[in-house]
């Protein structure tokens, strides 16, 4: 009861009602929908995904950024960003729409946030019109109040009747981390179980969120909990069938590492953080990406630690002990591969490697610490404080190294990455992995899952085409 009344005071939130303006509606019936990989979306499907070709490149579709916010880490043309060449665009030519009555929660920084509203993307169509998103936020430029940045966020029901949430927390999720109250704020590095039980908490309608007129709503984030969401609430209760989100099924920690010194990201830590967000939330499978190249990595030196820590990732997965009724899976989601690969061809393209560098195995375990001169290189003379490296940012070099490059639908600003191009891999190889575990006749083997896991990477987490037998007809 009194943490209850203590959140009412201390969370803030506010309410958007998502509209989607685009009538791509691309979910087939089960019998028609196409599963991906093979062996990983079969039997009774908790989770599925549905992909489609598109006539342009999905990065100017604007498919993935109905819900982006805040907008400074868009990648449109208004944005001065210009589409991958055509001999990269080929592996991004799709979209992905998910199918799930899986309770899903994204935890991390600012880019966790950006995938996580891409996702929300693909769960959300004009035939649920009717959902909400609750929303805390915060402001962090009082010059420029629209840019918005969230905190906490979730939408019920998506398609399928599942639950997305997203959850920002820009550290490990330790109990030395813990503190009280909490705060929406660009640098409040805490979090306290009373964020965590607001999101159990959280009460949805299982087909239809009925609320009120919306008129109005998408520009007035300020409206608190008791104004507006519990109009919403008691709509939904009139409606029936209310349910309480009680636990997630499932739960895609990003390690925020831009955040952190690189030294404090070490096992312990992330096997802490990992049994304590299933001790929190209530999730079994714990989805990790891997960690892409940014514009925090100053050196070689921090590059090699970047990888040595992908590598620790993958060693936690494989042998953090199973228990009844605790964590049963942690999947590698090889995000920082994908990215890699991408930032190398465009390297070429840029004409930035050497003879003997443009030959490489992707394969081969460690290629990207051999070709650590190529990512990192930058402007030389930069007024920006963390500049990004001219692979990740440009569609061609300048003339005058000094100056600004074109833009290239890659990354905003070697920190975030374009949503636009990685949306329809990052929420497919999401599905893909949470289907190794929930769409099986019976609970995997590590053998299994490791298979599984692989194949999701493959297809989605590289430059693979997707093959055309995956998409819907």
């Amino acid at each position: 009861c009194c943490s209850r009344i203590a959140l009412i005071y201390t969370i803030v939130t506010a309410v958007l009602w998502y509209h989607l303006n685009n009538n791509i509606n691309i979910i087939t019936s089960p019998s028609e929908r196409v599963m991906t990989p093979e062996d990983t979306l079969h039997h009774n499907n908790r989770i599925s995904v549905s992909l489609q070709k598109t006539p342009v490149s999905a990065a100017d579709s604007g498919y993935y950024t109905r819900f982006s916010q805040p907008d400074t880490y868009l990648c449109g043309d208004e944005q001065g960003k210009q589409s991958l060449p055509s001999t990269l665009q080929k592996y991004f030519n799709f979209i992905a729409s998910i199918q799930t009555d899986l309770k899903i929660i994204f935890v991390g920084d600012s880019i966790s946030a950006q995938f996580a509203q891409a996702f929300d993307s693909a769960a959300l169509d004009e035939a649920q019109e009717d959902s909400v998103c609750a929303k805390n936020i915060f402001r962090p430029d009082g010059n420029r109040p629209s840019i918005i940045h969230i905190c906490r966020s979730i939408c019920s029901p998506i398609r399928g009747g599942g639950v997305s949430a997203f959850w920002r927390i820009t550290n490990l999720i330790l109990k030395e981390n813990t503190k009280w109250p909490s705060r929406c704020t660009g640098f409040f590095r805490h979090w306290n179980e009373g964020q965590a039980l607001d999101f159990l908490n959280h009460e949805y309608n299982s087909t239809q969120f009925v609320l009120p007129s919306n008129k109005g709503v998408s520009h007035q984030v300020n409206r608190t909990t008791t104004d507006y969401f519990q109009k919403s609430k008691l709509a939904s209760f009139k409606a029936g069938n209310v349910n309480v989100v009680n636990g997630f099924d499932a739960a895609v920690f990003r390690v925020p590492h831009g955040w952190l010194q690189l030294d404090y990201i070490d096992s312990a830590r992330l096997i802490e953080t990992i049994e304590t967000t299933h001790r929190i939330l209530g999730a079994t499978t714990i989805v990790i990406p891997t960690l892409p190249m940014s514009n925090n990595v100053k050196s070689e030196n921090d590059w090699k630690k970047v990888t040595q820590i992908n590598r620790m990732i993958r060693q936690v997965a494989r042998n953090i002990t199973k228990s009844e009724g605790d964590v049963q899976y942690v999947l590698v989601q090889e995000f920082g591969n994908l990215t890699n690969q991408l930032l190398m061809e465009n390297a070429k393209n840029l004409d930035l490697l050497s003879l003997h560098q443009r030959d490489i195995d992707y394969s081969r375990e460690g290629w990207e610490v051999d070709v650590a001169n190529v990512f990192l290189q930058r402007p030389p003379i930069t007024i920006k404080k963390w500049p990004p490296s001219y692979s990740q940012v440009c569609s061609s070099l300048p003339s005058n190294r000094t100056e600004a490059c074109p833009g290239v639908k890659i990354s905003s600003d070697g920190m975030h990455w374009c949503v636009e191009t990685f949306g329809g891999r990052f929420t497919a190889s999401i599905a893909c992995l949470l289907g190794c575990v929930y769409n099986v006749a019976r609970p995997p083997t590590d053998e299994e899952i490791r298979k599984c896991e692989q194949r999701c990477n493959d297809q989605f987490m590289s430059l693979n085409v997707v093959r055309d037998e995956m998409f819907k007809n």
